[in-house]
């Protein structure tokens, strides 16, 4: 959605809660945010209904409750690998280790080292040094004794000692490097094990000529070796296997500086026998003298197309003593390891096939539309880098008339794309190398702007990588709004100005600017303002009446007024200006051809509004003269016009979320579940208030604490009216508990009605700290859909202890594999009828899981799902809802995050 065309009512929510309102929830959601505890992850998911009510075709939605999982801290490590080698006296040995970060969060390691005793001898001078370019040898003649991990990463570490020149042939040292976890006191050790040997005493190490590289860069390998003992080897064989991220390239191989031939079976120098066959070196050395060196250098090319570590070793096989009649010792050299950096790209354009960037594939025409109408185009977000990335979705230009609403789906058009960074932005998701991802970018034209003839207008979605922020693509998507040439109704105009008031059906705003600002003032030392803005409505044709309402921009379909209202009234004219009302008023009487009508919109102001100027449409619409096309006779108008609020408050540190929807029937009570949480390092007081209102007088809301904490509504959970009727009187630091808002309909006739309850927390000078809004709709079905997840740590499909909407708990298993969760969605009809047409399950396998259990409706007649271990959309289709029934909606997911 356009931000900037389209204010959200709830300013002081956080990312979370602004891109459930950014996204309208038309589809099962999962978004991941920060949570209030310190390294913690909280997976937030709510499940989403569809139907259409009997004889309409506008589609209903209802949004379950959120449930919550905090994915805990997992700390893991690992270190490799125990050494056995024989040495020399007097020589100071390297030995390699690798210590590897396993666990899913970032952790500092204490390093030691010891000899361990009871052994034939001990080293001297023992350190530990860093070996980030993993050559083996100490990067610098600095030790170290601690070193950070992010989660995943590895580093290279040398243990380095003496022989004393006092062992003895046949000696045995061992000794010890460990590494101590700060988080979840982890510990773990290697065991070095050196033989002394009168015989030779031989050192292997392998390393890459560059420590970074790219996809078909050249990099030279080099084997360096060293005979620290008194008596020459007899054959030596240095085997290496190149990664298959390698291919070995023929022409500048060398021993010591003299060339060698990779054939098999060419003349080598005298001392070697040097082949190479399917990317497989190996070199025969006939001796290696004491007490000297030597080397081997090659060639290869990097064929990995991916970012990541390349990492190879050298095995060998030696006659130590040079004797036939002993058995060769094996060896290892270090683990050698080169990275292929990672190359960011991003191609956004109109083909499913291609990551083209030719004109044929960079602009998508659609067909047109008229005023009201939804175009959708059809792009598609390429990952033309090396490395898995995700791209934030924005508009780089617009030409659509002001107030169209563009909205990010995936593919089905039904589930938004939102934000999985905590920046704000909606965004694809994770994207592999040479993948794309399918999305649908949908513009709802305003419902009240018409043209005399066809215009084409365009817009230009941009994808730009998280990982890079300089790399951005653009397409550019075309349509055209279509001329009406049918005979309007009804003109809503400001009165009794006599010019810039907005005559003219569909003349909504003045060249995209209001017609009409008022100004006002609001602090939190009194209760609010108001101002009041004139209307006339004047109509053509057959007698009707029109329905007046107010909201924050053009989309009339979705309750939302603007930032810092509190609330629009409407009220019949003593006289032109408004300066003495009538009576309150929903509608205009039934005005016959010619007829006009003057009605006083009065606009309440949060006595803690922030000061700035905020837009407002007013709409006057008619139901029974509209045709039912909406071109031949267009029964509404809108006008824009502006307040400007000069105020300034405060936000404290509290989240109160989500805003929900739902419906009922006449006469019909729904239950909505909201979070409360404390953000801040201090608790919550009991000078801190709630308060109540209702949009619409045909209903009553009230506000309880889950008292229980079943996360369930029950008899058993209490009216609160402030913080000081939670447990404490007050709402700690770093904590959260769960309300509930009933809201009940007294009307006995009054479908289609909506209505908003908001829910301020206020302090003790009245001043909003936070607030949840819940939007009811009437209809002929109550139709109530919740959420329920159970812990299934073990994966087998059932859950540990109970289903629950409470925030569960979930990590990884002792074996290193993710956890379990089991949800449970249940669709209730409360009503009196039955809904005679399909409903339709959609939820998603949240961020950072995959599907793991498979879904289960028994009364569905179809259901998709992706394949077990694979993420995306679960759907399942429901022929009809019979009165008074119940129906569940079940899978697993499995949590695969690190």
């Amino acid at each position: 959605m356009i931000m900037d065309k389209r204010l959200n009512f709830k300013l002081k929510k956080n990312r979370l809660t602004q891109a459930i309102s950014w996204a309208m929830l038309s589809a099962g959601l999962a978004i991941c945010t920060q949570s209030y505890a310190a390294n913690q992850t909280i997976i937030s998911n709510m499940a989403i209904g569809e139907y259409t009510e009997e004889g309409s075709t506008v589609v209903q939605t209802s949004r379950s409750n959120l449930v919550q999982t905090t994915i805990l801290p997992v700390y893991s490590m690992q270190l490799t690998a125990n050494n056995t080698k024989n040495v020399a006296t007097a020589q100071t040995v390297y030995l390699p280790h690798t210590l590897t970060n396993n666990g899913n969060f970032a952790d500092q390691y204490t390093l030691t080292s010891a000899n361990v005793s009871g052994d034939g001898y001990d080293l001297t001078g023992l350190v530990i040094y860093l070996d980030a370019n993993r050559d083996g040898l100490p990067d610098s003649t600095t030790p170290i004794t601690a070193y950070a991990l992010e989660a995943g990463q590895s580093v290279g570490l040398i243990l380095s000692g003496t022989v004393p020149s006092t062992a003895t042939a046949g000696q045995v040292a061992r000794l010890t490097l460990s590494a101590n976890a700060s988080n979840g006191g982890n510990s773990i050790s290697n065991t070095d094990a050196l033989t002394v040997t009168n015989q030779s005493a031989l050192e292997f190490r392998k390393k890459f000529s560059v420590i970074e590289t790219t996809t078909n860069g050249i990099v030279t390998i080099r084997i360096d070796y060293r005979n620290y003992g008194a008596v020459a080897t007899g054959a030596v064989v240095l085997t290496d296997i190149l990664s298959t991220d390698l291919d070995y390239l023929a022409g500048s191989e060398n021993w010591n500086g003299t060339a060698v031939n990779p054939a098999t079976g060419a003349n080598d120098p005298t001392g070697i026998d040097y082949s190479v066959t399917a990317d497989v070196l190996t070199a025969t050395i006939s001796s290696i003298p004491a007490d000297s060196s030597g080397y081997i250098e090659f060639r290869a090319t990097v064929v990995r197309s991916t970012a990541g570590n390349i990492e190879n070793v050298i095995n060998i096989s030696a006659d130590h003593d040079n004797s036939g009649t002993t058995a060769n010792i094996s060896d290892q050299s270090n683990t050698a390891s080169v990275r292929v950096n990672p190359i960011y790209g991003v191609e956004i354009n109109a083909s499913s096939s291609t990551a083209s960037h030719s004109s044929a594939d960079n602009i998508l025409t659609a067909a047109g539309v008229s005023q009201g109408g939804v175009i959708n185009f059809n792009n598609y977000v390429w990952n033309t880098g090396n490395t898995t990335d995700r791209y934030n979705l924005t508009i780089a230009n617009n030409t659509f008339p002001v107030g169209s609403v563009v909205e990010f789906y995936r593919a089905d058009g039904v589930t938004p794309l939102l934000d999985s960074n905590g920046d704000g932005i909606p965004d694809t998701g994770s994207i592999a190398p040479n993948q794309h991802l399918a999305i649908v970018v949908k513009v709802r034209l305003p419902s009240d702007y018409a043209v005399s003839a066809s215009e084409t207008y365009s817009i230009s979605p941009q994808a730009q990588s998280i990982n890079q922020s300089a790399v951005v693509d653009t397409v550019e998507d075309r349509s055209n709004l279509n001329a009406i040439t049918s005979t309007q109704l009804v003109d809503l105009y400001n009165s009794p100005e006599t010019t810039n008031n907005g005559t003219g059906n569909g003349s909504v705003s003045n060249a995209g600017n209001a017609w009409k600002t008022l100004t006002t003032t609001s602090s939190s030392t009194d209760a609010g303002a108001s101002v009041v803005f004139p209307l006339t409505v004047k109509h053509t044709g057959t007698p009707t009446e029109y329905l007046l309402s107010a909201d924050a921009d053009q989309n009339f379909a979705q309750a939302n007024l603007p930032a810092g209202v509190n609330a629009v009234r409407f009220y019949q004219s003593a006289d032109a200006s408004c300066t003495t009302l009538g009576a309150e008023i929903g509608k205009t009487r039934y005005l016959n051809d010619g007829e006009s009508q003057t009605v006083c919109a009065v606009v309440e102001i949060d006595a803690t509004a922030a000061s700035g100027t905020v837009p407002i449409y007013f709409r006057a619409s008619s139901t029974s003269t509209a045709s039912s096309d909406g071109t031949s006779n267009v029964g509404f108008d809108s006008i824009h016009n502006a307040i400007t609020i000069q105020n300034v408050e405060s936000v404290a540190q509290i989240e109160f979320m989500p805003d929900l929807s739902g419906q009922v029937a006449p006469l019909g009570t729904i239950v909505y579940s909201h979070l409360l949480i404390n953000h801040a390092d201090s608790a919550l007081d009991s000078t801190h208030n709630f308060t109540i209102s209702n949009s619409n007088s045909a209903f009553k809301a009230d506000l309880y604490l889950d008292s229980n904490g079943n996360g369930q509504f029950d008899s058993a959970d209490t009216v609160i009216d402030s913080i000081a009727d939670l447990p404490g009187g007050v709402l700690a630091a770093n904590s959260e508990v769960r309300l509930f808002v009933r809201v009940e309909n007294t009307a006995t006739n009054n479908l289609a009605q909506t209505n908003t309850t908001t829910v301020n927390l206020v302090d003790a000078s009245d001043v909003v700290i936070d607030q949840v809004v819940d939007l009811t709709t009437v209809n002929n079905q109550q139709l109530i859909l919740t959420k329920l997840q159970g812990l299934d740590a073990d994966c087998n499909g059932a859950v540990d202890d109970e289903y629950t909407s409470n925030t569960l708990p979930i990590g990884k298993s002792a074996d290193g594999s993710g956890q379990c969760v089991q949800y449970r969605v249940t669709l209730t009809n409360q009503s009196a009828t039955a809904l005679n047409s399909a409903f339709n399950f959609r939820d998603q396998t949240p961020a950072y899981t995959v599907l793991s259990h498979a879904v289960t409706c028994a009364s569905c007649t179809g259901v998709t799902a992706p394949a077990i271990g694979q993420s995306g959309n679960v759907t399942g289709s429901l022929a009809n809802v019979a009165s008074g029934q119940s129906y569940e909606f079940s899978f697993g997911v499995r949590y695969v995050g690190q």
